[in-house]
């Protein structure tokens, strides 16, 4: 095809097919406005996670990784919130570049990011990913980003959702962990009591519900109305602590408590013996609303929202009133 061309004209030739081509590039490079497209560049594959690790300024380092398909574990010690997850791995799969950050303000952001921000590494079974992130206080809905120490930072952001990747990462170990405390269904509840240690009617106002062989009873009571008997059972499907006290909450709490005795004890023994829980529930201290609690297995103390918590302290009589 290029036969009797001289050397000159295929040199020229080949420039301009090179040229046209990198235009085209450049083109599918853009949107239709002419800025940048960055689509994948931030984003995290999370099909085949193994570990996530995060590191705030100042915090130990925390990582969660999951031990089935169903539960992730937070320091390989407590199982970690359904909703955190989902999050995350919504968070690290949609991450997507807004903008680069600006020529003037980029070394101050980078800076700022290596000493502020919070570092996040991410292992999967094909290899490793890290990152930096921080809060860009211009925009709620969106984060500094640095993908190595040597890199340029940038503005991300998780298109369709409000909020800053950043807090995620600053949560807590204690807010990562599941809130769960009871998860006994009826058919699986062998027996719940209920001891009123400190009230004047409390030999009266405890009571037993167990399983017998033609359903539950109030222990003493053969009239107790099934409906309400059974409705109070649901409650147990999902009953969660308000929070978990650890470090300095735990001890300042710990400390005040050893001035009171337990206002009531619960016991709920479950067919699965993990799912068995004892309560030692004191009264609200001083100045705060909620209740706290001693879980008698492990030695943990919580708090109880009292508002959803009052619906199971109910006394004996409760299942005969109309």
């Amino acid at each position: 095809m290029l036969k009797g061309i001289t050397n000159r004209v295929k040199i020229l030739f080949l420039l301009a097919v090179l040229t046209g081509a990198l235009a085209v590039w450049s083109q599918l490079g853009k949107h239709s406005s002419g800025k940048p497209v960055y689509e994948g560049f931030a984003a995290i594959d999370t099909m085949d996670i193994v570990k996530v690790s995060f590191t705030a300024k100042g915090e130990t380092m925390h990582y969660v990784a999951p031990k089935n398909e169903r539960k992730w574990f937070i320091d390989s010690k407590y199982e970690v919130r359904s909703d955190i997850i989902a999050l995350m791995k919504v968070g690290l799969a949609r991450m997507d570049v807004k903008m680069p950050v600006s020529e003037e303000l980029r070394g101050n952001v980078k800076t700022k990011l290596l000493s502020e921000g919070v570092h996040v590494q991410v292992q999967s079974e094909e290899g490793e990913r890290e990152f930096w992130v921080l809060t860009n206080d211009n925009d709620k809905n969106s984060s500094y980003y640095l993908s190595s120490k040597d890199a340029e930072p940038y503005i991300v952001h998780v298109p369709g959702f409000t909020g800053d990747l950043t807090d995620l990462f600053r949560l807590k170990a204690e807010d990562w962990r599941n809130k769960a405390l009871f998860r006994s269904v009826p058919g699986s509840i062998e027996e719940i009591k209920i001891s009123y240690i400190l009230a004047p009617s409390a030999p009266k106002d405890g009571f037993t519900i167990k399983k017998e062989i033609n359903g539950y009873q109030v222990i003493d009571m053969p009239k107790a109305d099934s409906t309400k008997l059974y409705t109070y059972l649901g409650l147990f499907q999902r009953v969660n602590v308000d929070n978990y006290l650890v470090d300095k909450q735990r001890d300042s709490v710990d400390y005040l408590l050893k001035s009171q005795s337990p206002k009531v004890i619960l016991e709920v023994i479950d067919i699965d013996k993990s799912r068995s829980r004892t309560l030692q529930i004191y009264n609200a201290l001083p100045g705060n609303k909620l209740l706290y609690a001693r879980i008698v297995e492990n030695g943990e103390l919580v708090s109880l929202n009292p508002e959803s918590f009052f619906r199971i302290l109910v006394r004996k009589q409760w299942f005969l009133d109309k």
